[in-house]
């Protein structure tokens, strides 16, 4: 797309006193982000004539820095008004702005936020110094705020805005600076009491809802997934005004004995061609045709060519009907076909798994773990999951559907193709890589990378490769990788290709897995090219997999930690033993270990969920 935004062209606006120009101009710069979320930022800033030239990472700091300082200006300008229209477009630019601030030097914009602050009396009431103060600290204030915010106070003053701002801060997919997520995971137990007072949900942001649905998992708080229950409680306080109420099952049952083949509804959220879902779920899925005709049901851009061939019939939804009639659809569906099974291969990434899932459209309703966490809903009766993958049986809020180790075969990526000769990066070095998604970089594991250089003899180098980011968002992660160690220690990679990534990998000397959410795709990829890395176990299933896929490739048990000291001993180990780390690498690749995640029963899982039925059968006949 072609696009007018330039830093000067805001910067003008806003010190031009051209408001509404300033909040296009926002607008437009996320739209390029979305349309084109790699762009080289610094094509959007005039070039310097210094000389010496500045280095690109001074000029991107400079970017960043004179954004934000105009965000703050224009934000905290009183002159202007603050109308609904104008709020409406700046709340739609909050995530952009967050992470403008978190990328600039001073992190946050408390030096201005500070004057919109609520103040409360003794007697408990509050006070606003400017009428619109709420909606202000709305946009203005981020996860690395250090602001005393009273969000109790807030939300006595100007509840809507108070409680987005909390959900939007909560809900962020980067968990930033170790202080941004003790901030984030304190929201989430206070929005865990603040949303169930709440009626409904028309009045809340949902994608900001949907990312604290999602990324609580990636918490470390015991309690992570409680707020799952309040936001499943106010979809059906929702829900309970229209008419997409529960069906009974009971009342169909007939209907269902006399069915010549047991019918599974599949809602999908997420099932292309090269995602991880498809990579984990489309195995088990197709074999279950075997017992079951196998109904999808999904926005056409949520399923590849691939994903088509996996079921009976593929069903498209339609996004431009609307969110309410996209849910009816799946509704009236069951309703008429009464299916014997309702099955989602995960939970967590759309509102419209989170919203089906508060629905009893089946007798019988399961969770796959293709985002792996409970999800605390009263109308999903099991999880399916792999019995080495369990952990602690108590972290789920459902019955368990305990596969057999090799009850679920993955498939490999269908874009693999020939990986090219291992090239060394730099000599003197272990190149260490690290695959994961934005919202798995903890401060914990950052930290704990940050120990590994420290106590490693042999210098090491961590290559972030990461993938759901834009570039104002790794602008932002690098500034907290910055904080965790010196900029010589690593690199923040964007988005690539397939195989570019895979290539990638093939030249790292090992890789490590984050914690406490781990990894299982990026497993694959690192086993497929003979990569020996390091991860750590817990309780939770997301802690678990790791360990388990390791153990069925037969690696050895130190590279397993349970604790993040054993965690550390072990990356230091691995980096520093070059011998080993090579006997390792051949051992990979000459028993072609990745082939064991490829490898099992993918039909146990449909004759598993058949038993079930039957036994629902024989509980309602």
């Amino acid at each position: 797309m072609s696009s007018s935004f330039s830093v000067e062209r805001f910067e003008s606006c806003v010190y031009g006193e051209k408001p509404d120009e300033a909040i296009a101009q926002l607008s437009e710069l996320g739209a390029l982000l979305e349309e084109r979320p790699s762009v080289d930022l610094l094509t959007l800033m005039a070039p310097s004539n210094a000389w010496p030239r500045l280095s690109r990472s001074w000029l991107l700091e400079r970017f960043a820095g004179r954004m934000a300082a105009a965000i703050v200006a224009l934000v905290g300008d009183t002159g202007f008004t603050l109308t609904d229209e104008r709020f409406r477009h700046l709340t739609a630019s909050r995530s952009l702005i967050q992470h403008m601030l978190g990328a600039a030097p001073l992190k946050n914009a408390d030096h201005v936020a500070r004057q919109f602050l609520p103040i409360v009396a003794e007697d408990g009431t509050v006070q606003l110094p400017v009428t619109d103060a709420i909606r202000r600290l709305n946009i203005v204030c981020n996860a690395e705020s250090r602001l005393p915010l009273d969000y109790s106070a807030c939300m006595r003053a100007d509840p809507i805005p108070a409680l987005n701002l909390a959900i939007s801060i909560a809900g962020e997919m980067l968990p930033g600076s170790a202080e941004a997520h003790r901030n984030r995971e304190a929201l989430l137990e206070w929005l865990d009491k603040a949303l169930d007072d709440q009626s409904d949900l028309r009045d809340i942001e949902m994608h900001p809802l949907l990312s604290t649905y999602m990324h609580c998992t990636y918490a470390e708080i015991e309690h992570r997934h409680a707020i799952k229950r309040s936001i499943n409680k106010l979809v059906r306080k929702t829900f309970a005004g229209t008419e997409l109420a529960d069906l009974d099952p009971a009342l169909t049952a007939s209907r269902r004995a006399n069915r010549a083949r047991p019918l599974m509804l599949v809602v999908l959220e997420a099932f292309t061609d090269g995602h991880s879902i498809m990579r984990t779920h489309s195995r088990t899925l197709s074999a279950a045709r075997v017992h079951f005709d196998v109904v999808a049901m999904c926005l056409p851009n949520a399923i590849g060519d691939l994903g088509r061939e996996v079921f009976t019939r593929v069903i498209e939804l339609h996004e431009d009907q609307g969110f309410v009639p996209m849910l009816a659809a799946i509704r009236e569906f069951a309703e008429s076909e009464c299916p014997n099974v309702l099955y989602m291969p995960s939970v967590g990434m759309s509102v419209l798994t989170i919203s089906v899932s508060n629905l009893r459209l089946a007798p019988l309703q399961i969770a796959g773990l293709g985002h792996p966490a409970t999800t605390h809903s009263e109308c999903i009766d099991y999880v399916s999951v792999e019995d080495d993958f369990v952990g602690d049986p108590g972290c789920f809020s459902e019955a368990l559907l305990r596969l057999p180790k090799d009850g679920q075969p993955y498939r490999p990526s269908p874009f693999m193709k020939p990986v090219r000769p291992r090239k060394k990066q730099a000599s003197g070095r272990i190149d260490i890589a690290v695959a994961a998604t934005l919202m798995k970089l903890s401060p914990s594991f950052l930290k704990a990378c940050r120990n590994i250089s420290e106590r490693s003899n042999t210098p090491v180098y961590f290559h972030f490769l990461t993938s759901g980011a834009n570039a104002v968002t790794l602008l932002h992660l690098a500034k907290v990788a910055r904080g965790a160690w010196s900029a010589a220690n690593g690199t923040v990679v964007p988005h690539q290709p397939y195989m570019d990534y895979i290539n990638y990998l093939n030249d790292m000397d090992m890789f490590l897995s984050p914690f406490p959410f781990g990894n299982t795709n990026g497993i694959v990829d690192a086993f497929t090219v003979g990569l020996p890395g390091i991860c750590k176990t817990g309780r939770e299933v997301f802690e678990r997999i790791d360990g388990a896929m390791f153990m069925r490739a037969y690696m050895p048990g130190w590279m397993v930690a349970d604790t993040v000291e054993e965690y550390v001993e072990a990356a230091v180990r691995l980096a520093n033993n070059h011998e080993e780390r090579e006997a390792l690498r051949s051992y990979m690749l000459e028993k072609n270990v990745v082939q064991r995640f490829f490898e099992g029963r993918p039909e146990v899982f449909g004759e598993m969920v058949l038993d079930l039925v039957k036994e629902q059968r024989i509980k309602t006949a």
